[in-house]
């Protein structure tokens, strides 16, 4: 999740990472940025032990579970699905009867954005909420304009322990306007090997927060969000040109994150933002969600 009205100036390793992949959607995206996501919430709830909070595989596909969370959009929802094996009503089935009464989402990608699975799907009671956007970039060429920010602003984003965590749930917690038993999830689920905890500051005020997970060679950004009274002042900029660096010398050949869709109508800042760090448009992900049964 990002959540951020960023500037940035064109970068030319931005440019260039542009330049060494296509903007068009492919399985081979599709695949990458899936399974990443999938790792990274699979990841976090293991890594938080929680008992109200699980998750469960279904062939490829996360099935994420928050008792008594209401939010279908972060823990209640599914990852994956029909990804590597062919989407089926078998399959959707089974993840309607895990979820029981329970509200929760599922994220379509690839060949299960079909007209016969959304036709599955409002049959079962779900509907589309939103789109998401996402992204890929090749970690090689991180732009270098964080010192030339942090001089210019007096601000500072760094990495931070376990100290910064309490911060880190709550910055969340009221830019995403989501549950506080997700902030406790992603204060205790985000100790673990792999996960970057980022902390901008004024002075000694947390003023934006933001995550960043390294498995192998690929990573992933999402979390970015920044207190009203300092947006428009690049923070966004700032976060994304600190996280480029550290997943290209932790050997990351690849990067994924995504945006809110953005269109001509109502283009989103934090889309365009990405594209000026060198991300491009792999593919679209809807989201159907279907609330709680009474």
């Amino acid at each position: 999740m990002t959540l951020m009205a960023g500037e940035a100036e064109t970068h030319s390793g931005a440019q260039r990472a542009a330049e060494m992949t296509p903007a068009a959607e492919t399985p081979e995206w599709v695949g990458l940025a899936e399974a990443n996501e999938a790792r990274v919430y699979e990841a976090l709830v293991h890594g938080a032990d929680l008992a109200h909070f699980e998750v469960a595989r279904q062939g490829s596909a996360r099935l994420l579970f928050g008792r008594g969370s209401p939010s279908q959009l972060v823990v209640n929802r599914v990852i994956g699905w029909g990804i590597v094996e062919p989407p089926s009503e078998a399959s959707l089935d089974r993840i309607v009867q895990a979820y029981g009464r329970a509200g929760f989402g599922i994220e379509l990608a690839g060949r299960a954005a079909t007209a016969d699975v959304v036709a599955w799907l409002r049959a079962r009671g779900l509907r589309r909420v939103s789109t998401a956007q996402v992204m890929v970039r090749p970690a090689a060429d991180p732009p270098s304009m964080y010192d030339a920010w942090e001089a210019r602003t007096g601000l500072r984003v760094q990495r931070v322990g376990a100290e910064g965590l309490p911060t880190l749930a709550r910055l969340s917690c009221e830019n995403f306007n989501v549950p506080a038993a997700v902030g406790v999830l992603l204060a205790a689920g985000t100790l673990g090997p792999g996960w970057r905890r980022w902390l901008a500051f004024d002075g000694e005020q947390a003023i934006g927060s933001s995550l960043s997970y390294v498995e192998g060679d690929v990573a992933w950004f999402g979390w970015t969000c920044v207190a009203p009274s300092h947006r428009g002042k690049w923070l966004h900029s700032a976060f994304l040109a600190r996280q480029l660096e550290e997943a290209a010398a932790a050997g990351c050949r690849w990067i994924t994150t995504e945006s809110a869709l953005s269109t001509p109508q109502k283009p989103d800042p934090v889309h365009h933002n990405l594209r000026r760090f060198g991300f491009f448009d792999a593919y679209l992900r809807p989201i159907y969600v279907r609330p709680p049964v009474r």
